[in-house]
């Protein structure tokens, strides 16, 4: 078992993160009307090693970890998950493919919205140093929030047989989710996602993807479990049970001293990988407010206006002109790429240095 909280608080000033934010938004005035994509043609400089791979003896011990080995990743087409594809396709080139939940949107299908996912600006560098890279990504038809996550017989046995390592972090983040979907989408997937990865024969590593905020009623938090608000099939049992109508009605009693339905079901997923510990090489990886990438493979890449961008953004262009807060709190941030790396590396040390608690 494994808990790892990603917080740069102490090693990134409040100076250098909003210099990193007025960058992404500096880029993003001009970008904004093309899709919100803050990249800058900046592109990073990759390190020897990943162009050493031809030489095993070359590999640091990550990418030998990771050298042959197939993933799955849910929440790939979102911004923590377009980072975590592409670092790992172009750090770690051994791998032989990436596995992405994507499920249909609109009037868009799943191998259009790969497509789209490739063509990101995110993507450039790698697409230059690995023409062929769409080759390696295979799109997974499904929906964490249909049961059996929507995936067809014949995908699911295609991921049984073949995955090794697994990267759940699909979620929805909104903080007004009614709690009957964010119940459905970051309690009930993971629970499914992780009966789906018991079936993995060559399973080496499971990493849930949390958040620091999980346990906020706490005022310090720790690398361990903290007690969820509810226990999580408790709570599975409850939406089951009762209309989406009488739950909305009951949700402030339910989230009680927790301020919001995200942070309220990700604790309570938690409660699920405990659960799991004994079973499986699983870990919880708790990143902070991600924010825009500080230096690769793009400085100042973001793909939406959320949290603290859209705030910056919006003061930025004279939008914002007032903004109510308290100046004594302290907000926890990490730049995209930073949390990405923290993220590969958690996989590994999930895989090599297993706990029980």
């Amino acid at each position: 078992m494994y808990i790892k909280d990603n917080i740069s608080e102490n090693r990134y000033g409040r100076t250098e993160m909003m210099e990193i934010l007025k960058k992404a938004v500096e880029r993003g005035t001009d970008a904004a009307k093309s899709d919100l994509k803050f990249g800058t043609s900046t592109e990073y400089v990759p390190s020897d090693t990943t162009s050493s791979v031809e030489n095993v003896n070359k590999l640091t011990t990550v990418q030998k970890f990771y050298d042959g080995q197939s993933i799955f990743i849910t929440g790939g087409t979102g911004f923590m998950g377009k980072l975590l594809i592409e670092k790992l396709l172009r750090g770690c080139p051994g791998i032989n493919c990436v596995y992405v939940l994507i499920r249909k949107k609109k009037e868009k299908n799943v191998l259009q919205r790969k497509e789209e996912l490739i063509d990101d600006t995110l993507f450039s560098v790698l697409r230059k140093e690995q023409p062929e890279v769409q080759r390696r990504i295979v799109a997974i038809e499904g929906d964490c929030s249909l049961p059996n996550l929507g995936i067809s017989i014949a995908d699911r046995a295609t991921l049984i047989g073949e995955v090794s390592i697994v990267f759940h972090a699909a979620a929805t983040v909104r903080f007004d989710e009614k709690i009957k979907l964010a119940g459905a989408i970051n309690v009930r997937s993971l629970k499914e996602m992780i009966h789906l990865s018991l079936k993995m024969s060559k399973l080496k590593s499971f990493v849930y993807v949390s958040t620091a905020y999980a346990n906020c009623p706490h005022k310090t938090i720790e690398e361990k479990f903290y007690d969820p608000p509810m226990d999580a099939d408790k709570f599975i049992d409850l939406l089951d049970s009762i209309d989406e109508k009488l739950l909305d009605d009951i949700t402030p009693q339910l989230l009680g001293e927790w301020p919001n339905t995200y942070v309220y079901t990700k604790s309570i997923a938690e409660n699920i990988v405990k659960k799991h510990a004994g079973l499986m090489p699983i870990g919880i990886f708790r990143p902070a407010i991600v924010i825009p990438t500080h230096r690769e493979p793009i400085c100042g890449w973001i793909d939406n206006m959320h949290g603290l961008v859209g705030v910056t953004a919006g003061g930025a262009m004279g939008l914002i002109r007032t903004n109510y807060c308290d100046k004594s709190i302290n907000v926890s941030v990490v730049p995209g790429d930073l949390t990405t790396n923290a993220l590969i590396v958690s996989a590994w040390d999930i895989a090599n240095n297993r706990k029980y608690f």
